[in-house]
């Protein structure tokens, strides 16, 4: 049992979490044993090492801390009922955690955990969204993506230059031998 100043300190930190996280996941566990949930930390601290919490609080801590944070309680009813995790970051890519969830479930043909919802950037996303969410490509990929795009107008043209000299040399070349054959 928490005394009223473990439940002070774990509210204001969980008022920070509403107010900086890149992303906040409403996770239901019910279902998920010991082993499993050390297993999914496990995953977790393998992948982001302490970037990424995997907290299981109480609904009405957490309702007291959206409310406190300047948020529509409202917009999260729905979704605080049951049991609750939260699952977020301040310093990882965001989507990349929705990943290791939704990969966590599928390598160990589990049912649980299950994402209720959650906020990205300050927007509502629901479970069906965090699954289409976690398809996405990484940060690392899309900036690789971004470079390679640059860098193909870029290849094409020194590959074209490059083609432009060799003619001219061949054609310099065969002028050079014509010369001295003659």
């Amino acid at each position: 049992m928490l005394t009223r100043a473990q439940k002070a300190e774990l509210l204001k930190e969980l008022e920070t979490v509403f107010k900086e996280s890149s992303i906040i996941t409403f996770v239901d566990f019910k279902g998920m044993t010991v082993a499993q949930s050390n297993a999914f930390r496990g995953e977790l601290y393998k992948k982001f090492e302490d970037k990424v919490v995997f907290k299981i609080t109480r609904n009405a801590l957490i309702k007291t801390a959206i409310k406190n944070a300047g948020l529509n309680l409202e917009d999260f009813e729905k979704y605080l009922e049951g049991n609750t995790a939260l699952l977020y970051t301040k310093e990882a890519d965001p989507i990349e955690t929705l990943k290791v969830l939704v990969e966590f479930k599928k390598k160990n043909k589990l049912d649980v955990p299950v994402i209720k919802a959650g906020i990205l950037e300050g927007k509502i996303f629901s479970s069906e969204e965090a699954e289409e969410l976690a398809k996405l490509p990484s940060k690392e990929q899309l900036l690789a993506m971004l470079v390679g795009g640059l860098n193909a107008p870029i290849s094409g043209l020194v590959g074209a230059l490059g083609g432009i000299l060799r003619k001219f040399l061949y054609a310099l070349n065969a002028i050079k031998e014509e010369k001295e054959k003659q």
